[in-house]
């Protein structure tokens, strides 16, 4: 399913009504940053990240948002780095859930190697995520609440920066600040492993037709994918997330290249994806180094 072992599925299904309820306790209204800002422009102004954080699983079973299982490059380009450093100093550059560390935990497996782990991210509900799956996995990592674009990283620098489509959740005028950033917190030769869509803005007719899309599949598959749930109440989670959910994504190579310009090495690749509102969607796989 969507590349997805039966193992994968349940612990998605298991993780989802979890995330449900730290959502709940823990997405606060930030200042600045943080998913919310999708919201405050166009919405209330008294809102946090637990609509996106307690549906963002619920949409990965439906195969319907941006994970890194969508990118088979990442796992070769991790262990091309991890074969090389096999104690790399690796960061995870924000994150939904536990995806990204997942897809590291791959890579750590099949090359027996043993990096350090950091993750930050502005909300802790998706920190209790990864932290949730390491505690199963067997896996130490560190994870810290802070605004990666402003915040010092103390556990740089680092030999790897992995982070699945942070370029798109940010803002146009964040999007230099954080590849400067990137490129400030690694190591000389240092790797960093991302992917950005290509895309126009958001439209209401997107959003209505991605909320109907999820309505359809759940119609039809709601209770193989969703045995533990009421189908209705993820519905409407549905339906809030796509009336918030807003990608700022990537217009074209050039703009790639310009935000990249000072690292030492750029290479992009641009392949299509299943897509969010827009299906397929075309995405760039992006490897730089310091």
């Amino acid at each position: 399913m969507y590349g997805l072992n039966i193992n994968e599925v349940r612990q998605l299904q298991e993780s989802s009504i979890l995330m449900d309820l730290w959502a709940n306790e823990s997405c606060l209204n930030k200042v600045k940053g943080g998913m919310e800002e999708w919201g405050k422009a166009n919405h209330s102004q008294d809102i946090s990240c637990d609509w996106y954080h307690s549906t963002w699983q619920y949409l990965r079973l439906l195969n319907m948002v941006a994970v890194p299982n969508w990118y088979a490059f990442y796992k070769d380009a991790i262990i091309e780095v991890l074969k090389d450093k096999p104690n790399a100093n690796v960061f995870i550059s924000a994150c939904a859930d536990f995806g990204m560390l997942a897809k590291l935990h791959e890579s750590i497996k099949e090359t027996q190697t043993n990096p350090s782990i950091t993750i930050y991210d502005i909300c802790e509900t998706p920190l209790k995520s990864a932290q949730w799956y390491a505690d199963r996995n067997g896996l130490s990592i560190n994870c810290k609440t802070a605004n990666i674009i402003e915040d010092d990283i103390i556990e740089a620098p680092f030999d790897l920066i992995i982070t699945d489509e942070f370029l798109t959740v940010l803002k146009d005028e964040y999007k230099a600040l954080i590849t400067s950033k990137w490129k400030k917190i690694l190591k000389h030769d240092g790797v960093l492993i991302t992917t950005a869509m290509i895309g126009k803005p958001t439209t209401q007719e997107l959003r209505t037709s991605y909320a109907n899309r999820a309505r359809d599949i759940i119609s039809v598959y709601g209770d193989m994918l969703f045995p533990n749930n009421n189908k209705e109440n993820i519905v409407k989670k549905i339906e809030i997330f796509a009336n918030l959910h807003t990608r700022h994504m990537i217009k074209d190579q050039s703009t790639l290249e310009t935000l990249f310009k000072d690292y030492k090495y750029f290479q992009q690749n641009a392949i299509l994806t299943p897509g969010e509102c827009v299906n397929p969607t075309q995405s760039f796989q992006i490897v730089a180094i310091a």
